[in-house]
């Protein structure tokens, strides 16, 4: 099959474009031919040797890539609820060698979701990693509803704008947080108010929030404590030492005492929140924004672009027609 892989860790050059093994299904698994496949930073952490999941996916060489749209070509025994010929679209499980950059990959069925045929395969593949951060962030690590003031950093960026749809949703007033080109298009999204960071600081004058949600991992519990209700919650998306120490520590401080906590999202891949989310979008109630779709073979692009942090939404890769 023909496939993105790299050999060993760098910039964008290391990427190569070429056959690969294709992969069969193991007990448990679906294979699925790959239509679009789509880009994440965890991508390009992985590329460049500082993804903190780096031990989960393998020695090189590695096909990036978590996030596929597709159809079913072949099942392992002990699978159910799948048939070859059904279209689908999943997330790589945390002990996958990611793989999603590529004709075919193989993926646990625990992990995968019909698609709806409303949703185009773009759409589809833009979702799992960005939408189940959002989800597990807001309703699991979190509990927004009705009500709950919620700030997003990096509202316009391909976490942030599943997090601002959901949370506007939910009933919660939102307030999302991005530059000067992107405030009409967080507001279209649902935001309650915008905060433009190139001509304002939000922690200088925002106050009361339920939840900080930081897509970016640019500030803290301490930056954001003054934005924070009492018993507020700030949620990062990047994991590390620093985020992984007070989420700890005051987690167990707010459980025994009360207060205010820190935490940091571990995106898990569910396919049963993603058949949630496919619903949402079906009902008209998110949608993906998907800036730029690359052919396969010029993924080192959609890398350079995902690196600027400057993405409106998502970045996809079209792997087949």
């Amino acid at each position: 099959m023909k496939a993105i892989y790299l050999e060993s860790f760098g910039g964008p050059e290391v990427l190569r474009y070429g056959e690969r093994p294709t992969p069969r299904p193991r007990s448990g698994q679906v294979l699925i031919e790959v239509y679009a496949a789509g880009v994440n930073p965890r991508d390009w952490m992985l590329r460049q040797g500082t993804y903190v999941g780096r031990p989960l996916v393998g020695r090189p060489p590695i096909i990036p890539g978590s996030d596929v749209s597709g159809v079913v070509v072949d099942v392992g025994a002990q699978v159910t609820g799948f048939s070859v010929g059904q279209e689908v679209f999943a997330m790589q499980s945390q002990l996958g060698r990611m793989g999603g950059y590529a004709e075919y990959m193989a993926v646990d069925a625990a992990c995968v979701a019909p698609k709806p045929k409303e949703i185009s395969h773009v759409d589809a593949a833009a979702l799992p990693v960005a939408g189940l951060t959002a989800w597990q962030s807001l309703f699991e690590l979190s509990t927004v509803a009705t009500g709950s003031r919620v700030l997003v950093v990096g509202g316009s960026g391909g976490v942030g704008h599943y997090a601002v749809q959901l949370a506007h949703h939910a009933g919660a007033h939102v307030t999302a947080v991005c530059s000067t080109g992107n405030v009409e298009f967080v507001r279209e999204l649902g935001a309650n108010e915008v905060i433009d960071y190139t001509k304002e600081r939000f922690n200088d004058f925002v106050r009361g929030q339920d939840l900080v949600f930081d897509t970016l991992g640019r500030e803290s519990l301490s930056s954001c404590g003054a934005v924070l209700d009492p018993d507020g919650c700030y949620i990062t998306t990047v994991p590390n030492a620093k985020t992984l120490l007070s989420w700890a520590l005051t987690s167990l401080r707010a459980k025994v005492f009360g207060g205010q906590r820190a935490s940091v999202v571990t995106v898990r891949s569910r396919g049963q929140e993603l058949s949630s989310l496919a619903e949402l979008m079906t009902q008209g109630h998110i949608r993906s924004v998907v800036e730029n779709v690359y052919p396969l073979a010029e993924a080192a692009e959609a890398h350079r672009a995902s690196r600027t942090f400057h993405t409106r939404g998502k970045l996809v890769l079209r792997v087949r027609d």
